[in-house]
């Protein structure tokens, strides 16, 4: 039988709501070793500052800070963090790591989505050549019974979804850039699919499924 001390906390280091609606699902339910909560959950308000230049610098950063914020709560905790980027080919792959604040705004206030996807279209404006993908990059900190001696370790996975962007919106679905990123894989916006079709296919989905069968090979669970 399972105890509390035989159990790892995964927590997602984001408040990010809709994050938060595409990760869990993917996560919940891979063994009975882990659960899963959030910042949310465990009553944190806390927005960490992407301050790295790079996708892996920003998901090594709030996973390390959210580690350090709350493993003293839990026996084995996970940190499991992301951060995600738009690479257009046309825009030299802007805009990349600062795809959640590409659109200019006056000192202080935060793009909306509408904002950044106007603003990527108006960059678009008269471009032919519109391939694009979408990168994630997941880091883990954390401790796991048994692994290593419950002694800390850093761990990086990464999924990208090619596709290109579209000269207007289509779908209502998503969020962020999803309007205007059409699949490859689909012919479709992601705002046009299903949460399910495009947690089979996302960028998103393809790394935390790499996530999840590196933890099942250091657990020596089944996935």
């Amino acid at each position: 039988m399972q105890t509390p001390q035989d159990i790892t906390t995964i927590v997602l280091a984001t408040a990010n709501r809709d994050k938060v609606r595409e990760l869990r699902p993917l996560l919940e339910g891979i063994s009975p070793r882990f659960r899963v909560t959030t910042l949310m959950d465990e009553g944190i308000d806390a927005d960490i500052d992407e301050t790295e230049d790079t996708l892996e610098g920003n998901a090594i950063l709030k996973a390390r800070t959210v580690f350090e914020m709350l493993s003293a709560r839990f026996p084995s905790m996970i940190a499991f963090a992301d951060d995600t980027g738009l690479e257009v080919d046309m825009l030299g792959g802007r805009p990349g790591v600062y795809s959640a604040r590409f659109a200019p705004m006056p000192l202080g206030e935060k793009p909306t989505y509408s904002d950044n996807v106007r603003h990527l279209l108006q960059e678009m404006e008269g471009k032919f050549k519109r391939s694009a993908r979408f990168r994630t990059v997941i880091a883990l900190k954390g401790t796991i019974p048994g692994h290593e001696g419950g002694r800390v370790f850093e761990h990086i996975e990464e999924g990208v979804a090619e596709g290109s962007i579209t000269t207007e919106p289509e779908g209502e679905g998503g969020f962020g850039y999803d309007p205007v990123f059409r699949s490859e894989a689909t012919k479709k916006t992601f705002a046009r699919m299903t949460p399910e079709e495009k947690n089979t296919i996302s960028h998103r989905a393809l790394a935390v499924k790499r996530t999840i069968f590196w933890l099942h090979t250091i657990t020596e669970t089944q996935p």
